[in-house]
C-alpha cells in the first residue's frame, strides 16, 4: 500500500499537490488546483536519487543525525520569505529518533517524469481560459480596472501624479480600485501557481539494530571507525552501526520496515527490503545498502495525461485582453502597486521616500552576520527577542508551503495516477503569467528575528538529541549519577529526548521554544541551560580533542591500571600530537573525550574505558569513575575550549574527518546546525541574490514594453522558483 503518513509526520509535504494547485502566502498552504483545462505535457525523466537518514554515531552524511529533514531551493514572495521557505522543514519517515537502538533509513527517490504547463502553446486569454469559473472572474475584473485606469492615464506619468494626489481624485480611485483587486485575487488565489511537478515515488528500507543488552551502541566507541561520507553510498551496516567495532557484542537483533509513498515504487522496495529482510546481522553487516537500492531500469514510465488543448476561446476574455496596447507604464504601475502595499505597514511612507529606498541596493550585511553566527554556533536558542512578528501570520516572513501538511482540498480528476506523487514543484507568481497584476517584491531583510526563530528551533532539536545520547551514554557507563549529585542519566536523557520530539511536531508554533523548554525536567533545564550559555560545545561533533602543554594527546595504549579507594584507575599512553591551529585532522588516531555537564553547571569529561578524565602527567592520562578525583574544567569562551591547567579540551568538527588517509577513531556525539548542509547552502544563496539585488524588484522586469496580447509565451522567459524533496531538475525549465 502507498503510504502518505506515518507515525512520526508527513511523510510527503507535496501530497495531492498538482499542477495548478496555488499558493497562500498569509496561511503558508498550498490549496487545491484551479485549472480546469488539459494544457500541459508531459516530458519523461527517469532518475534514482539516494540518501541516507536517521541516526548514527559512526558516520557522517548529508542527511544523517538531523531532527528535521530539509528541502532543495525556495519559494517566497519577499526575501525574507524565501530565506525562511529554504530553512523550512518536514519531519518526514527519514528524521532521526533518539531511543537505544541504532535506526537508519535508506532513501530512494524514483523520478518518473515532468508535467508543465505547456506555455509555448498559450497566449495571455488562453491561459485565463483554462482556469475555473471564479479566479477566472477574479482575474478579469483586476484587467478591467488596469485597463480603465491606463485609458484614464493616458501618456501621463502614474507615478508624478501619485505625488499630488488630492489634484487627482480620480485618477487615485482608480488606482485604489485596481490595487485593491489584485490583491483580491491575490487573497482567495493565492501569491503564485504551481506550473510544474515532478512525478515519481519514494520509499525507505529501514533498519533498526539493538545488541541483546540494549546497551553497547550506546557506550562510547574508542575502537570503533568513524566514516565520513558525502553520499553514503560506501557505508556499510556494521559501520552505520557501531564503526564496525571489532568487539561488538555478538548477538545484535535487526528489525527491518519499509514504506512508501506513490505505487510505482512499491514493488521496487518490497524486493529491496527481502535483501535484509529476516536475516541475522551477521549475513547483513558487510552490505553496503544504498547499492542495493532500484535503479533507473526500475524506474516506472511517466504518468499518462490527457493530450494538450487549446482551451476553448471566450470573445469577451479576447475582448478585455485586447485593450492592452502597451506595457510602457507598466514599470509605473508595479511601483504604484508596491507603494500602496507598503503604506500599510509604514503608514507615514511618502511616495518620494518610497521610490527613493526601492533604488538602493540591497544590503547582505544582516544574513551575512546570522550565517557566521549559525557557522560559529552562536545562537542563543533561549534568548527570546520580544520584537518578533507571529512567524505563523506575517506574509513577508512565512515559510511557504511545507509546514502546514494537512491533505489539500482534492479535486476530482481523471489526468492523476494514485501511483505516482510529486516530489518536487515549480511555481510562477501571478504577475509574471499576467502582466496586469505588476506589483513589487521587497528584497532588503532588517529584521531577521523570523529566521533567527526557525534556525533556534532547529538548533533545539538537535542540542536535544546531542544531551539526550550523552546522558544515555553516562548511564550506559556505569558513572554513578548519585556521585554527581543529579537524577538518574536516563530520566534527563528521556526528557530531552521527548522534548525533540515535542518541537518537531510542534514546529510552526510561536512558543514552542519556550514550552519545550518548561517541559524538560529540573535537572534537564539546568544542564541546558548551561549549554546553551556556552554554545561552542555544539561543534564537539566528533567530540573534544585532548592536548597536554599542547604537545601530546591520548593514545589507545593502556599502560597502566591502579585501585585505589574502591575505584579502578586506567592510565592510557600519551603520544606527541602535531594539532596546530586548525588541524583537528591530527586527532584522528587519538581517543577523544565527551564533555559531561551537571545541573550544577560543573563541567566534566568521559569518555576513554566509560569512565571520567582524572588528569594527565608526564605517566600519561589517568581516568577513573572516581568523583572525588574528576577533573573539573573551566570555559574559556575567547578561545572557544575548555580548560584545567595544562590540559585543554578541542571541539572537533565533521570536516576534520574529511579527506584523510588514516582512519579516523571515535565516534560523533552531535550534528548541529552548522553541519547541516541545507542550511548553509540557503544562507549561500540568499547571500549571493541580495549582491545582484535592488532593494525593490518589481514584476515589470518579467515584460517586454512591446508585448502585445497575440503573443505567445515563453516558458523559458517565465520566472520560476522551484522547490522539492529531490534536487531541481533542468530539462524542462532552464533558468
Amino acid at each position: 500500500m502507498s503510504n502518505t503518513k506515518s507515525s512520526n509526520g508527513s511523510i510527503n509535504p507535496f501530497y495531492a499537490v498538482e499542477v495548478g494547485s496555488i499558493i497562500k502566502s498569509d496561511t503558508g498552504r498550498f490549496m487545491a488546483t484551479i485549472i480546469k483545462g488539459d494544457i500541459t505535457r508531459m516530458v519523461p525523466d527517469k532518475e534514482v536519487k539516494q540518501t541516507m537518514t536517521g541516526g548514527s554515531s559512526f558516520v557522517y552524511t548529508d542527511s544523517l543525525n538531523q531532527g528535521s529533514v530539509g528541502v532543495s531551493g525556495s519559494y517566497g514572495i519577499s526575501g525574507l520569505s524565501s530565506i525562511n521557505a529554504g530553512l523550512s522543514v518536514y519531519v518526514g519517515n527519514s528524521a532521526a529518533e533518539l531511543t537505544k537502538k541504532i535506526s537508519v533509513n535508506y532513501n530512494v527517490q524514483m523520478l518518473s517524469g515532468v508535467e508543465y504547463i505547456n506555455f509555448n502553446d498559450l497566449k495571455a486569454e488562453d491561459l485565463i481560459n483554462s482556469l475555473q469559473e471564479n479566479p477566472k472572474q477574479m482575474a478579469l475584473q483586476a484587467l478591467d480596472n488596469y485597463n480603465a485606469l491606463t485609458k484614464k492615464l493616458g501618456n501621463d506619468n502614474l507615478l508624478k501624479i501619485m505625488q499630488s494626489p488630492d489634484e487627482h481624485p480620480e485618477i487615485m480611485r482608480l488606482v485604489n480600485d485596481w490595487v485593491k483587486s489584485v490583491q483580491l485575487f491575490f487573497k482567495e488565489h493565492g501569491d503564485g501557481m504551481v506550473v510544474g511537478v515532478v512525478w515519481g515515488g519514494m520509499g525507505t528500507v529501514s533498519l533498526e539494530m539493538i545488541s541483546s543488552s540494549g546497551e553497547s551502541s550506546w557506550k562510547y566507541g574508542s575502537k570503533g571507525n568513524f566514516t565520513y561520507s558525502g553520499i553514503g553510498k560506501a557505508i556499510t551496516v556494521e559501520a552505520a552501526y557501531d564503526g564496525s567495532n571489532s568487539r561488538r557484542e555478538s548477538d545484535v537483533k535487526v528489525t527491518t520496515s519499509s514504506w512508501s509513498s506513490g505505487g510505482c515504487v512499491q514493488q521496487q522496495i518490497a524486493a529491496w527490503s527481502q535483501v535484509v529482510e529476516d536475516k541475522a546481522f551477521s549475513e547483513i553487516s558487510s552490505i553496503s545498502l544504498l547499492e542495493k537500492a532500484p535503479q533507473v531500469s526500475s524506474v516506472a514510465d511517466a504518468p499518462k495525461i490527457p493530450e494538450f488543448k487549446t482551451p476553448e476561446k471566450d470573445p469577451k476574455v479576447t475582448e478585455k485582453v485586447d485593450e492592452i496596447k502597451s506595457l510602457d507604464n507598466l514599470e509605473e504601475m508595479a511601483k504604484a502597486s508596491a507603494f500602496e502595499e507598503a503604506k500599510k505597514t509604514e503608514k507615514d511612507l511618502t511616495l518620494e521616500e518610497f521610490l527613493k529606498r526601492s533604488e538602493d541596493k540591497a544590503d547582505p550585511k544582516n544574513v551575512v552576520d546570522l550565517k557566521k553566527d549559525v557557522a560559529e554556533n552562536n545562537l542563543d536558542v533561549l534568548q527570546k527577542d520580544t520584537a518578533l512578528r507571529k512567524v505563523n501570520l506575517t506574509k513577508q516572513s512565512r515559510a511557504i508551503g511545507l509546514l502546514d501538511t494537512e491533505p489539500i482540498e482534492k479535486i476530482e480528476t481523471l489526468k492523476k495516477d494514485d501511483n505516482y506523487t510529486v516530489l518536487g514543484v515549480w511555481i510562477s507568481n501571478w504577475p509574471d503569467l499576467f502582466p496586469w497584476m505588476a506589483t513589487g517584491y521587497l528584497n532588503a531583510i532588517d529584521d531577521l528575528s523570523s529566521t533567527q526563530e526557525l534556525l533556534k528551533k532547529q538548533s533545539m532539536i538537535q542540542d536535544f538529541l546531542t544531551l539526550g545520547k550523552t546522558y544515555y551514554m553516562l548511564e550506559a557507563s556505569g558513572i554513578s549519577y548519585t556521585d554527581f549529585k543529579m537524577s538518574p542519566f536516563n530520566q534527563i536523557a528521556a526528557s530531552f529526548s521527548q522534548q525533540a520530539g515535542y518541537i518537531r511536531d510542534n514546529f510552526d508554533a510561536e512558543d514552542v521554544i519556550q514550552t519545550a523548554y518548561s517541559k524538560l525536567s529540573t535537572d534537564a533545564q539546568k544542564i541546558y541551560k548551561k549549554w546553551n550559555d556556552i554554545k561552542f560545545l555544539r561543534s564537539a561533533e566528533l567530540g573534544l580533542g585532548v592536548l597536554y602543554k599542547g604537545q601530546k594527546s591520548i593514545g589507545n595504549d593502556i599502560v597502566k591500571t591502579e585501585y585505589n579507594a574502591g575505584y579502578t584507575n586506567i592510565w592510557y599512553k600519551t603520544e606527541d600530537c602535531s594539532f596546530l591551529p586548525n588541524n583537528y585532522s591530527a586527532f584522528s588516531t587519538f581517543l577523544k573525550v565527551l564533555p559531561f555537564i551537571t545541573p550544577s553547571g560543573d563541567i566534566y569529561a568521559f569518555g576513554p574505558s566509560q569512565m571520567i578524565l582524572n588528569q594527565i602527567n608526564s605517566d600519561g592520562a589517568k581516568f577513573s569513575k572516581n568523583p572525588l578525583i574528576a577533573a573539573k574544567f573551566e570555559v574559556d569562551m575567547d578561545n572557544r575550549t575548555l580548560k584545567k591547567g595544562d590540559m585543554v579540551l578541542y571541539p572537533v568538527k565533521f570536516d576534520a574527518a574529511k579527506d584523510i588517509s588514516s582512519t579516523w577513531q571515535g565516534q560523533s556525539i552531535n550534528t548541529n546546525i552548522a553541519a547541516i548542509k541545507n542550511i548553509n547552502e540557503h544562507l549561500d544563496n540568499a547571500i549571493q541574490k541580495m549582491k545582484n539585488l535592488n532593494v525593490y524588484s518589481f514584476s515589470s522586469s518579467s515584460w517586454k514594453p512591446n508585448w502585445k496580447p497575440e503573443n505567445y509565451y515563453s516558458i523559458n522567459s517565465i520566472k520560476k522558483q522551484y522547490i522539492g524533496i529531490v534536487e531541481e531538475l533542468h530539462n524542462v525549465f532552464g533558468n
